[in-house]
């Protein structure tokens, strides 16, 4: 069994105290950037994803303000700018109907979800995978993202003690968990920026 989980797919001490001291490294010389204050939560999360789209829209000169934006928030909202990365990353623009085929995310479940991610809370809920096999997962909600496939999360996955993505349409019985893992959110933001780097 992982030293990052217990038998009952929660993230131990340990386990996450690792990826805090990877996050601080990569923060630099030990010093970690606390996240800025946010006015509006909802404003901001549009305007990262209108940044991360802008090399989509064919304007190259667009796309070049939009990649300096982005680097000047690393100055001053180091979690936006993360998330700016992941989204240009992963949040594309549909391509064809691919999503179409599988079903749309629930809207009630995507709400919950959003609410998670902004408040750093733990999330509960039954995963179908690809191969039809069900487990129970605790994560920590990191990023919601959208693909040509569908709706993902992207998460650290308390069973698998690492990061994961997860459709959000094979999400069963959505429920909020007890812990917070605001202190630990921006490391675990860094991590998974740097896994996706790679």
């Amino acid at each position: 069994m992982s030293d990052r989980m217990t038998d009952k797919g929660q993230v131990t001490r340990r386990g996450l105290g690792q990826v805090l001291l990877a996050g601080a490294a990569m923060a630099g010389a030990g010093q970690v950037v606390a996240a800025a204050p946010v006015a509006d939560p909802v404003l901001r999360d549009a305007a990262l994803r209108g940044l991360a789209l802008s090399a989509h829209r064919g304007d190259p000169v667009s796309a070049r303000q939009a990649d300096a934006a982005i680097a000047r928030l690393a100055e001053t909202d180091e979690e936006g700018s993360l998330l700016a990365r992941l989204y240009r990353a992963l949040d594309v623009l549909p391509a064809g109907q691919h999503w179409r085929a599988h079903g749309p995310a629930d809207a009630e479940t995507l709400s919950q979800l959003h609410e998670m991610v902004r408040e750093a809370r733990s999330v509960a809920f039954r995963y179908r995978d690809l191969e039809e096999r069900e487990t129970v997962r605790m994560v920590y909600p990191l990023a919601l993202v959208h693909p040509p496939q569908g709706v993902k999360l992207l998460a650290w996955c308390g069973l698998r003690g690492e990061y994961r993505q997860f459709f959000v349409r094979q999400m069963r019985d959505v429920a909020p968990g007890a812990e917070s893992f605001a202190e630990a959110r921006m490391a675990l933001l860094r991590g998974l920026v740097e896994k996706e780097r790679a």
